[in-house]
């Protein structure tokens, strides 16, 4: 071997080591601040409804040594816009994203892209239009065990005899696989009862409950199948000083508040705080270990009256709500 080879091997042997040394370095310093930056896109995300989620998000990134960012958004978010959204975070920096997906076509193929990028986790509903199988996982309970739940609580209050009741139904939309499900689970368990299902209203409400709820035909009950839905029809029915039953599924404060005002008879709750700590946890795993396989989490949900609404498990609830 001559002199000149020799001397350009042991140079690169050296640059060799200089770099494996500077990688752990750096990977070293990165262990000892964060493990990464993960960013959250969910609908409206100021909105009360999301205080136990966001908690449950900041614990476990706190835990697990993670920058979390939550995105400001609008109540609504049409597919280029959360596409551009996620983008926006990728290109500053995310590692991961958590994702409530919108309810439109082509959800599912434009989130699997993203995820050849970076880990994905979507919360509150998978992306899948058809409401089958998806690729991309999800933290969420069961929606079609919430509209079971949701069923059977009114089904108890009538001693499971609704022959001749009629029923209104209100929820944010009726796009969404999440709404689908949630009233597949609620008309099932409903079914062979003999109760009516005299209208479905769907909106944003914003103020404007009069036009949903004021002109619809007066029913025996209703049923509110998400949080949105339900806090606009006990604003509605708490200045029209009651009159009809009102049931739903909800995760706010301002939901717990009508049911401690006997606006709301009962709710179904599924555990957001739970759905964000999970997520977040989900996540920070698959930063930390390079060929994690992202999971499902199915989390659970609590049925809550206004006599247990100040139980030691509405308090823990409440708590969550409350950070």
């Amino acid at each position: 071997m001559n002199k000149s080879k020799k001397y350009f091997i042991i140079t690169e042997t050296a640059l060799g080591i200089l770099v494996l040394i500077l990688a752990v370095m750096m990977l070293g310093g990165r262990d000892r601040d964060t493990i990464g930056r993960v960013s959250v896109i969910i609908r409206d995300s100021d909105d009360a409804q999301w205080a136990a989620f966001k908690y449950g998000i900041r614990k476990a990134a706190q835990e697990r040594g993670v920058e979390a960012v939550v995105v400001g958004t609008e109540s609504v978010l049409t597919l280029e816009e959360e596409k551009e959204l996620i983008e926006a975070e990728i290109d500053n920096g995310a590692d991961a994203v958590i994702v409530q997906p919108v309810p439109e076509q082509g959800a599912e193929e434009m989130l699997e892209k993203i995820k050849k990028k970076v880990p994905v986790m979507l919360v509150g509903s998978h992306a899948s239009a058809d409401g089958g199988d998806s690729a991309l996982p999800v933290t969420e309970a069961s929606p079609y065990e919430l509209g079971a739940a949701l069923a059977e609580e009114i089904l108890k209050d009538y001693s499971r005899k609704l022959e001749g009741k009629t029923l209104g139904i209100v929820s944010w939309t009726t796009d969404s696989v999440m709404t689908a499900e949630r009233m597949e689970g609620f008309t099932d368990t409903l079914e062979d009862t003999g109760v009516t299902v005299s209208w479905h209203v769907a909106g944003k409400f914003d103020g404007g409950e009069e036009a949903y709820l004021g002109a619809q035909a007066k029913v025996d009950v209703i049923a509110a199948l998400d949080d949105s839905s339900l806090t606009a029809a006990g604003e509605y029915w708490a200045e029209e000083n009651g009159g009809v039953p009102l049931y739903g599924i909800g995760h706010s404060t301002q939901a717990a508040y009508y049911l401690d005002k006997g606006i709301v008879e009962c709710l179904v709750m599924p555990d957001e705080f739970s759905v964000g700590y999970q997520s977040m946890s989900e996540i920070a795993n698959s930063l930390e270990e390079l060929f994690y396989k992202t999971q499902d989490r199915r989390i659970s949900y609590t049925v809550l009256r206004r006599e247990s609404l100040f139980s030691q498990k509405g308090q823990e609830i409440l708590f969550t709500m409350s950070q």
